[in-house]
């Protein structure tokens, strides 16, 4: 054997070396490729699931809203009917301040003078409020 066929035997089996290389180079990138694919699916697959929660989300908080909005008009009618029956009766004002001034100790003459009520009111609201 010649040094020529020597070194051409050299470079067929380089050659082959090259090409079993270049072949295993090309699996391993298709089997990262696929199994890039297969995550890409499945984070899409859940991306998915995520949009649908989200938008559960938003219209239960919508379904919320409105209904803290009927719940506050709702109060809002509540308050002014109160008012308006505050006002109906100013003889509730002197009755809610001889309660208050019962619940802080005052005695039944105290309530008579200051809230101008008569006895039998002042011991009726004594005896049904006591002493604070």
């Amino acid at each position: 054997m010649t040094i020529i066929e020597i070194s051409l035997i050299i470079l067929l089996v380089l050659f082959g070396i090259g090409a079993a290389l270049l072949l295993w180079r090309q699996q391993s990138q298709s089997a990262n490729v696929t199994a890039l694919t297969e995550q890409l699916q499945e984070q899409q697959r859940q991306l998915t699931l995520l949009n649908e929660g989200l938008h559960e989300l938003r219209t239960g908080n919508i379904g919320v809203g409105k209904k803290v909005k009927a719940l506050e008009a709702q109060l809002q009618q509540l308050r002014e009917k109160q008012q308006e029956l505050e006002e109906m009766e100013p003889d509730s004002k002197l009755y809610t301040g001889a309660v208050k001034l019962l619940k802080r100790g005052a005695s039944v003459e105290d309530v008579m003078q200051e809230c101008e009520l008569p006895r039998a009111e002042a011991e009726l609201l004594f005896s049904i409020h006591g002493r604070g």
